[in-house]
């Protein structure tokens, strides 16, 4: 017997990102399109405490919950209004934090889930290997330290 389709699992090679400075969106609609979007993550970290006495086990205690860093890669090209920002945070040093939603869509590209990342900070900026041996596509990587990683759909 078949599961109903909320209980398949989803493919993962359909998404975009939005983005927004503040209260403006981001225009470009390159800047929504990563060959790889990764670092969607949630933690809590525990303490462990050893009760004298108490050899078999420990007890923990729930301390800050602890995001991932959001990496967004794509091939190399002209400068967007994303990369140029980015540029500027890690030139200028000046603080500047954005938002974001991922979307995952299904074959009929609608959405599936959606998870809201609020004020993320650019701290990473990489450019793959020059290499002349090679015909892949020069990779930039951008990465970002978040905030609060918020789910706002599921597959329905």
């Amino acid at each position: 017997m078949d599961s109903p389709a909320i209980y398949q699992p989803s493919l993962s090679h359909r998404f975009a990102a939005t983005f927004w400075f503040g209260r403006m969106p981001v225009p470009n609609i390159v800047d929504s399109s990563f060959q790889r979007i990764s670092g969607l993550s949630r933690e809590l970290n525990v303490s462990s405490f050893s009760e004298g006495g108490e050899n078999l086990r420990n007890q923990y205690f729930a301390e800050k919950i602890q995001h991932g860093s959001l990496r967004l890669e794509r091939g190399v090209m002209a400068p967007t209004p994303l990369s140029i920002m980015f540029n500027a945070q890690l030139l200028s040093g000046k603080v500047m934090y954005l938002d974001a939603v991922i979307t995952l869509f299904d074959i009929d590209d609608l959405p599936l889930a959606n998870w809201l990342i609020t004020r993320a900070l650019p701290v990473r900026w990489q450019t793959g290997d020059l290499d002349a041996n090679s015909n892949r596509v020069l990779i930039n990587t951008m990465e970002l330290r978040y905030q609060e990683m918020i789910p706002l759909g599921i597959k329905l």
